[in-house]
Protein backbone atom coordinates (compact mmCIF):
# COMPACT_ATOMS: atom_id res chain seq x y z
CA UNK A 1 0.00 0.00 0.00
CA UNK A 2 2.80 2.40 0.86
CA UNK A 3 4.50 1.63 -2.46
CA UNK A 4 1.32 2.42 -4.36
CA UNK A 5 0.90 5.69 -2.50
CA UNK A 6 4.55 6.63 -3.15
CA UNK A 7 4.15 5.78 -6.84
CA UNK A 8 1.01 7.92 -7.16
CA UNK A 9 2.74 10.81 -5.41
CA UNK A 10 5.79 10.53 -7.69
CA UNK A 11 3.63 10.47 -10.81
CA UNK A 12 1.66 13.48 -9.60
CA UNK A 13 4.81 15.45 -8.92
CA UNK A 14 6.28 14.50 -12.28
CA UNK A 15 3.20 15.68 -14.14
CA UNK A 16 2.61 18.92 -12.23
CA UNK A 17 5.50 21.11 -13.50
CA UNK A 18 4.54 20.93 -17.21
CA UNK A 19 0.96 21.89 -16.39
CA UNK A 20 2.14 24.79 -14.26
CA UNK A 21 4.63 25.89 -16.90
CA UNK A 22 1.83 26.00 -19.47
CA UNK A 23 -0.12 28.48 -17.31
CA UNK A 24 2.95 30.66 -16.76
CA UNK A 25 3.73 30.62 -20.46
CA UNK A 26 0.29 32.01 -21.28
CA UNK A 27 -0.03 34.46 -18.38
CA UNK A 28 0.15 38.20 -18.88
CA UNK A 29 2.46 40.39 -16.85
CA UNK A 30 0.87 43.11 -14.71
CA UNK A 31 2.17 45.70 -17.18
CA UNK A 32 0.58 43.92 -20.14
CA UNK A 33 -2.72 43.70 -18.25
CA UNK A 34 -2.66 47.43 -17.38
CA UNK A 35 -1.84 48.38 -20.97
CA UNK A 36 -4.66 46.22 -22.28
CA UNK A 37 -7.19 47.86 -19.95
CA UNK A 38 -5.88 51.35 -20.77
CA UNK A 39 -6.20 50.62 -24.52
CA UNK A 40 -9.78 49.39 -24.01
CA UNK A 41 -8.99 45.82 -25.07
CA UNK A 42 -9.98 44.24 -21.76
CA UNK A 43 -12.43 45.01 -18.97
CA UNK A 44 -10.86 46.24 -15.71
CA UNK A 45 -10.79 43.64 -12.94
CA UNK A 46 -12.41 46.13 -10.57
CA UNK A 47 -15.53 46.12 -12.76
CA UNK A 48 -15.66 42.32 -12.75
CA UNK A 49 -15.10 42.21 -8.97
CA UNK A 50 -18.04 44.59 -8.45
CA UNK A 51 -20.27 42.34 -10.54
CA UNK A 52 -19.18 39.19 -8.66
CA UNK A 53 -19.73 40.92 -5.32
CA UNK A 54 -23.28 41.90 -6.35
CA UNK A 55 -24.08 38.36 -7.49
CA UNK A 56 -22.26 36.22 -4.90
CA UNK A 57 -21.17 38.50 -2.05
CA UNK A 58 -17.75 37.91 -0.60
CA UNK A 59 -14.38 38.97 -1.92
CA UNK A 60 -11.56 38.21 -4.35
CA UNK A 61 -8.80 35.79 -3.32
CA UNK A 62 -6.66 35.99 -6.45
CA UNK A 63 -6.81 36.80 -10.14
CA UNK A 64 -4.68 36.17 -13.20
CA UNK A 65 -4.98 37.11 -16.86
CA UNK A 66 -4.19 34.40 -19.41
CA UNK A 67 -4.22 34.09 -23.16
CA UNK A 68 -6.32 31.12 -24.27
CA UNK A 69 -5.84 30.73 -28.00
CA UNK A 70 -5.87 34.47 -28.67
CA UNK A 71 -8.72 35.08 -26.22
CA UNK A 72 -7.73 36.85 -23.00
CA UNK A 73 -9.40 35.33 -19.95
CA UNK A 74 -9.32 36.14 -16.26
CA UNK A 75 -9.08 33.28 -13.78
CA UNK A 76 -10.52 34.58 -10.53
CA UNK A 77 -10.55 32.79 -7.18
CA UNK A 78 -13.41 34.12 -5.06
CA UNK A 79 -14.65 33.62 -1.51
CA UNK A 80 -18.44 33.81 -1.72
CA UNK A 81 -20.62 35.36 0.95
CA UNK A 82 -21.69 31.86 2.04
CA UNK A 83 -18.06 31.01 2.89
CA UNK A 84 -17.44 28.75 -0.10
CA UNK A 85 -14.50 29.12 -2.44
CA UNK A 86 -15.32 29.59 -6.13
CA UNK A 87 -13.27 29.88 -9.31
CA UNK A 88 -14.47 31.87 -12.30
CA UNK A 89 -13.17 31.97 -15.84
CA UNK A 90 -14.19 35.33 -17.30
CA UNK A 91 -13.85 36.62 -20.85
CA UNK A 92 -11.52 39.59 -20.37
CA UNK A 93 -12.89 41.44 -23.40
CA UNK A 94 -16.57 41.37 -22.43
CA UNK A 95 -16.54 40.57 -18.70
CA UNK A 96 -18.88 37.61 -19.31
CA UNK A 97 -18.49 34.59 -17.02
CA UNK A 98 -17.46 31.59 -19.13
CA UNK A 99 -17.16 28.99 -16.37
CA UNK A 100 -17.83 28.73 -12.64
CA UNK A 101 -16.59 26.06 -10.27
CA UNK A 102 -17.51 25.64 -6.62
CA UNK A 103 -20.00 27.61 -4.67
Amino acid sequence: MKRLLALCLAIGLALTPPAMAQDWKNSWSPGQARDSVREGKTVPLSQIFQSLKRQYGGYQLGADLFDRGGNPQYRIDWMAGNGRKMRFIVDARSGRILDRQGG
